[in-house]
């Protein structure tokens, strides 16, 4: 696997939100709340990184309630 192939394995919050077709300040609500899990690079206010299986998980969850 490739540096670029393990780094694609996690989206930012902008890419999340466009695969979605929403804005980016929903994505950031959604992980606030715990309803959409991710990680933070560092400390407050750095970088948000959502692993794309997560999110996968989380459609189905939403397709199917």
């Amino acid at each position: 696997m490739t540096t670029f192939e393990r780094e694609s394995e996690f989206l930012s919050v902008a890419e999340a939100a466009m695969m979605l077709g929403v804005s980016a300040p929903t994505i950031r609500r959604k992980v606030a709340t715990g309803e959409l899990p991710a990680v933070q690079l560092g400390g407050a206010g750095s970088s948000i990184r959502i692993a794309r299986a997560e999110l996968e998980k989380w459609l189905y969850r939403e397709a199917s309630s």
